[in-house]
């Protein structure tokens, strides 16, 4: 998506509604994970990365009210905010490959990855229903 200053970011609303529909994909994704495999450690694994994904996501949006969203996302504490983000999620996974015992990997991946596995699936699909939409004139 583009910003209003022309550079390619994800805009602030899209970024909400895809915490939003995180929310029942991790529930569905964990619930179907679990019953595919027969392992529950599928479902908790997915669930333990997306509470991170998800309520980090939304941690760092409730911080980016009222700033301007090209400054919230191009720089400065947010996007170290990210950045942490990246590493967290990857130190889940080294988590779950210390502990197979406790934690499935591909569960935590699964997990970890749902806001940007919505993002691609649901964003995608709204961002193409907003722009094929047709207009209506005021008049």
């Amino acid at each position: 998506m583009r910003g209003e200053h022309g550079d390619a970011v994800y805009s602030i609303g899209l970024l909400r509604d895809a915490a939003g529909w995180s929310v029942p994909v991790a529930l569905i994704v964990a619930l179907l994970g679990s019953t595919v495999v027969h392992d529950p450690r599928f479902g908790v694994s997915c669930l333990i990365g997306a509470v991170f994904d998800i309520g980090t996501l939304y941690w760092g949006l409730r911080r980016t009210k009222g700033v301007d969203p090209h400054e919230a996302l191009a720089g400065g504490p947010l996007a170290y905010f990210f950045l942490f983000r990246i590493l967290a999620k990857g130190a889940l996974l080294v988590a779950a490959v210390l502990v197979p015992q406790w934690l499935n990997l591909f569960g935590m991946a699964a997990g970890v990855l749902i806001v940007d596995l919505t993002l691609m699936t649901a964003g995608s699909a709204a961002a193409a229903w907003r722009t094929f939409r047709p207009h209506h004139s005021g008049g």
